[in-house]
């Protein structure tokens, strides 16, 4: 008997009285209040369906993962109450410190800013497969893929260099990918002005941001819009030159706030293990990845704070949030005081939260630390460290290890739940519904190849986002594509395919292809092989707007967990 599990309660509108705030409360419509407003109901929305699935868990492929009780969705669990807690790590990758510091220190920094050692050629060594275990047995590629991968402590940086090779310039994002999707769909033009005036760069045009296939534009079926790249040449790579390159918000695949929001949910099932190493529970619960400074940090700080019989959530405005670095061990030639020399272009000192208390620490979004030209020196003429220690700053990655990053958790008093043995392999595979797409939009990211200085394969579709695509009412013959694994399914054989179930009859779809894919599923370290489901959705005239959920039945499973959040009908 396959057991029957229903989608978390959530407002599948924006009636609810609670809204979840956009990061560090920022209007980017400051002169709109209609386009704001839509911005904000449209975040709303998108949090609360990265909740809803957080809380779901994953019960499809894994033994011994409940729904997660003790976190809690404020759109329909009031906030009174709560306490908020600062979670903090430090910003330079910590799997880099920990599995490539015996190539020195210097190539260590050069790694993290460039993602080669300094003779500019020799990437990352090999990593084991197995990091919960230490076997070396087998060993893999080291990722994060991507033109910045290796930066996956939900910070990110790009480095401007002048000719003789000094730094110009560091911008530090930790903005996530999926607000800037949604500003996107409100607004394109807009985009292109924040990356104007966030990046000192009024020559980035909006032919530089959208998504090309074949040297054509892809476009949104519903709004005739041309599609937002991620990975646009002002958004990729660690190094800016006159031509590209910069950091505007995050691209390693795991630095998506749903990713964020699913660590924290996925932590709070009290382990067998105990929350006292939290590198060994990260291993038993199976969520991020040991080693890192933020995974193991989040992951075990949430649990432990359930196990003193809480439930947690995130503060609201969710976010990553970068923290203002220590400049006390700066020395400049003039003796400035370096923070003198540090920017906020996005976010704030300080915020205030819902109950109009002071929130811990700052809510920084970008970040430029640059030395103005007129006083005759750059950044790597500025030293860390006290006397013979003191170093000059060759690499941006300093600058990282002086930093936090954090997130701010709430909690309320609650009584934790049963004790769990780590997460198992599966009992059965059932069928997964994974991440929908529109069928163009699906085709032109699969279509865009990502290089990356570990040159392993790799597309687009690793930087798409796990937003609900939208079908409008009334609509038939909708080309989609649902990405799933699991259920036995054979690509060439059309009696193991899958039919697709909505939460309401006023959805219906056909399967017409089934096709192999490859690519890491929003939040992943690294690329899975799932399968891509082509499909012709229908859409009732009167169909229930809002987020809906999405199952699989196959001959084996008559009564599918169905993943909530995957459409939005509007």
């Amino acid at each position: 008997m396959i057991e029957t599990f229903t989608a978390p309660k959530g407002s599948t509108s924006n009636d609810a009285a609670f809204r979840f705030k956009t990061p560090a409360h920022i209007v980017d419509f400051p002169n709109d209040s209609d386009k704001q407003a839509k911005l904000e109901a449209a975040w709303n929305t998108n949090l609360n369906g990265f909740t809803q699935q957080a809380i779901l868990g994953n019960p499809w492929t894994s033994t011994n993962v409940p729904q997660a009780t003790n976190y809690f969705n404020p759109i329909n669990t009031p906030m009174d109450g709560a306490t908020a807690t600062a979670i903090e790590w430090t910003a330079f990758p910590g799997r880099i410190a920990y599995y490539e510091g015996s190539v020195g220190n210097t190539s260590m920094l050069s790694l993290a800013d460039t993602g080669y050692q300094t003779d500019g050629t020799t990437s990352f060594p090999p990593i084991t497969k197995d990091p919960c275990t230490g076997g070396s047995a087998t060993s893999t590629a080291y990722g994060p893929y991507g033109p910045r991968g290796w930066q996956d402590e939900y910070c990110e940086w790009a480095v401007t260099r002048n000719s003789k090779g000094q730094i110009t310039r560091i911008d530090f994002t930790c903005e996530n990918p999926e607000y800037w999707n949604t500003l996107w769909s409100v607004d394109p033009q807009r985009v292109l002005e924040l990356y104007q005036s966030t990046l000192d760069n009024d020559a980035i045009t909006m032919e530089d941001l959208i998504l090309m296939d074949g040297g054509a534009p892809v476009y949104d079926p519903n709004t005739g819009m041309p599609i937002y790249n991620p990975l646009n040449k002002y958004n990729s790579g660690p190094q800016v030159t006159s031509s590209g390159g910069g950091a505007m918000h995050l691209t390693s695949t795991p630095n998506t706030i749903q990713t964020e929001i699913g660590l924290a949910a996925a932590a709070t099932p009290q382990r067998s293990c105990g929350p006292s190493n939290f590198n060994t529970l990260i291993c038993c619960a199976q969520y991020g990845q040991p080693q890192r400074n933020s995974d193991p940090n989040i992951g075990g700080t949430v649990n432990l704070k359930v196990s003193q019989n809480n439930t947690v959530t995130l503060t609201n405005p969710p976010g990553l949030y970068i923290q203002t670095p220590n400049f006390d061990g700066y020395h400049t030639p003039d003796n400035t005081h370096a923070s003198k020399f540090w920017t906020i272009k996005r976010g704030k000192e300080s915020l205030t939260g819902d109950d109009h208390k002071l929130l811990p620490g700052n809510f920084i979004l970008h970040a430029v630390f640059e030395v103005p030209a007129s006083y005759g020196y750059t950044i790597s003429d500025i030293t860390i460290g006290v006397g013979n220690s003191a170093t000059p700053i060759t690499y941006a990655g300093q600058v990282a290890q002086t930093m936090l990053m954090h997130i701010v958790a709430s909690t309320k008093s609650q009584p934790a739940g049963p004790v769990y043995d780590c997460v198992g392999n599966p009992q059965v595979s059932l069928p997964q519904p994974l991440q929908m797409f529109h069928a163009n939009i699906f085709k032109g990211m699969q279509n865009n190849v990502v290089p990356n200085p570990v040159k392993q394969t790799m597309t687009l579709l690793s930087n798409s986002t796990l937003i609900a695509p939208s079908v409008k009412q009334g609509t038939s013959l909708i080309r989609m594509v649902l990405v799933m694994t699991g259920g036995g399914v054979v690509t060439n054989n059309a009696t193991t395919w899958p039919t697709l179930v909505f939460d309401g009859p006023d959805l219906t779809a056909e399967v017409a292809d089934v096709q192999f894919v490859k690519y890491a599923i929003p939040g992943n370290s690294y690329p899975t092989t799932s399968l891509a489901l082509s499909i012709n959705l229908k859409v009732a005239s009167n169909a229930t707007k809002g987020l809906r959920s999405v199952g699989l039945k196959t001959k084996d499973v008559s009564n599918p967990i169905l993943m909530p959040a995957l459409l939005q009908v509007i």
